[in-house]
């Protein structure tokens, strides 16, 4: 059986992995005599308390967190749950105008006619001046601007941006100042951890002195995504959120797969939310409290996919300009407008979304996968023909499985749930994945066993399982199936994603293997689909 390292209580961090590069000199952040903000706005646990205390957040990542994934979230989790967008390039923001109304829509996203809020806008920006700029056009939109300072893939090491700032405290502090100092909302930032927990806490400390009211924490440092991403360490986030004034609100990020690690960490750290990526990509009901039915905390893939499809269907298709394409001749109908409306987030996420959300399900199902694979929303008169197609075919295949083996249900119909009870004394395999995995609820351990047809995590080995099965070397480097071993550059550039995901735009079939080695080198908060123009500077 395999344990779930999130939520096995005795799981800690791996000493043995390669270590992250050595520490850099940390340039000072300058002492700020006046960061008064000129406009009145709430601010810290007052904000907080104003968007009604979420607890739960929704975490920002490229090309996934967009409106129609937030409102699929939304239905499913709590009230207050917190989004966030994907992450958005300041300078390109502020100076480009198609690429700004194609990641925002100010009618729709963040509008309270759609209960798209409370809502937080993410941007990556190495100039104060070209944050600001972005910022001011969506302020009266969303609820607070979040800086990204937790992005670690290549494209924001080049870009000089997100993780790579953290050596440039001046810098840091102008960005989230001059937001401070001008926005009517308030100013936001997401950082990971350092290399030890004083500095992380003296990272944070600087952060909040700059402006920002609420600091999210991710429990990982630069070095650690791919194959070795391994454990968010939660001792240094509560080492933090003991000594940062009660009064700034602290979010924290990593190690969460269900929904009792939710609980355990708001606990263990003392933090004041929790915010996952990965976990809601894979099951967008994962913020549901356990007194949740087991029906709504992990649902059928088919209905959450033809959720999905009703929210784009019916809030996202009517407000693009393609029913002004459908009323022209089809000869009048022009590649390049058709192309613009086919940029659209909502409907360039759809593919990876689905890739996600049917993991499980797809290897069991090659024909599916390869439909998926190719599916296009090119199809004027219904856009979504192609993924209906084989969200008939995945709906049809779980009628055929339940009819072979039903699922046990309690007096009532509903039912009973993927946990069993083990006994204290039984011995747990860590190495067979097959039993299932252990969670750890009221102090007791539980076979949890979820069907493949119902929404999931996907758990990614630890490093240390990595190096077992030559996934990695003890150098860090990759190795391929041909045992031709590739650095972690090649990772790390993006080159893995950018070809599955120019295979998906081409409509070349995507192998299952390809998905996962995609998804080993990207880091759950960002999505690694990188494109040039995303390059800072």
């Amino acid at each position: 059986m395999a344990i779930s390292s999130a939520t096995d209580p005795s799981a800690t961090p791996t000493a043995e992995l390669p270590p992250d590069l050595p520490p850099q000199p940390i340039q000072t952040a300058p002492v700020l005599t006046n960061n008064e903000p000129k406009h009145e706005k709430l601010l810290g646990r007052e904000f907080w308390e104003s968007i009604g205390s979420p607890t739960t957040i929704v975490a920002p990542m490229v090309e996934q967190s967009e409106l129609a994934w937030r409102l699929l979230s939304r239905q499913h989790s709590p009230p207050s749950t917190l989004c966030y967008t994907p992450m958005f390039h300041s300078r390109l923001f502020a100076t480009t105008p198609v690429y700004r109304n194609q990641s925002f829509n100010t009618s729709l996203d963040g509008h309270t006619s759609t209960g798209d809020r409370p809502l937080f806008l993410q941007f990556c920006s190495n100039d104060p001046n070209d944050l600001l700029s972005a910022a001011q056009h969506i302020e009266t939109n969303v609820d607070a601007v979040d800086l990204n300072l937790g992005c670690p893939q290549g494209i924001a090491k080049k870009g000089h941006y997100g993780s790579f700032l953290q050596e440039d405290w001046p810098l840091i502090t102008s960005l989230i100042s001059t937001l401070h100092q001008n926005l009517r909302i308030p100013v936001t930032a997401k950082i990971r951890i350092l290399e030890t927990k004083e500095r992380s806490l003296e990272y944070a400390k600087m952060v909040v002195a700059a402006g920002a009211t609420v600091v999210t924490v991710h429990g990982r440092q630069r070095h650690q995504k791919g194959h070795n991403t391994g454990l968010a360490d939660w001792s240094v986030l509560k080492y933090i959120r003991d000594n940062l004034p009660r009064e700034i609100v602290m979010f924290a990020n990593g190690n969460i797969l269900w929904r009792e690690d939710i609980d355990r960490c708001l606990v263990e750290t003392g933090v004041d939310g929790v915010m996952s990526a990965e976990g809601n990509l894979y099951n967008p009901a994962l913020f549901l409290p356990v007194s949740s039915s087991w029906n709504a905390r992990f649902p059928r893939m088919d209905h959450i996919g033809r959720e999905y499809f009703d929210i784009i269907r019916h809030q996202i298709l009517p407000h693009t300009a393609l029913g002004e394409l459908q009323q022209q001749p089809k000869h009048a109908r022009g590649r390049k407008k058709l192309n613009e409306v086919l940029k659209d987030p909502n409907l360039t996420a759809i593919k990876s979304h689905l890739f996600k959300i049917f993991h499980s399900l797809l290897p069991r199902f090659p024909e599916i996968r390869n439909l998926v694979g190719r599916a296009s929303t090119r199809n004027l008169d219904n856009p979504l023909k192609e993924y209906d197609e084989a969200m008939d075919l995945i709906a049809a295949e779980i009628e055929k499985e339940l009819e072979r083996n039903p699922e046990t249900v309690d007096k009532n119909g509903e039912w009973v749930g993927p946990d069993t009870l083990l006994a204290e004394d039984e011995v747990v395999d860590p190495e067979n994945a097959e039993n299932g995995f252990v969670v750890v609820r009221d102090g007791k351990r539980y076979r949890r066993r979820v069907p493949w047809y119902r929404c999931q995590p996907y758990v990614r080995p630890l490093p240390e399982e990595a190096y077992k099965k030559g996934a990695m070397t003890a150098r860090g480097q990759k190795t391929t199936h041909g045992g031709v071993r590739k650095a972690d550059d090649e990772a790390e550039s993006g080159e893995v994603v950018e070809r599955v995901v120019k295979k998906v735009k081409t409509g070349e079939e995507v192998l299952e293997e390809e998905i996962k080695d995609a998804g080993e080198v990207m880091e759950a908060e960002v999505d690694e689909k990188v494109k040039d123009q995303l390059v800072a500077g």
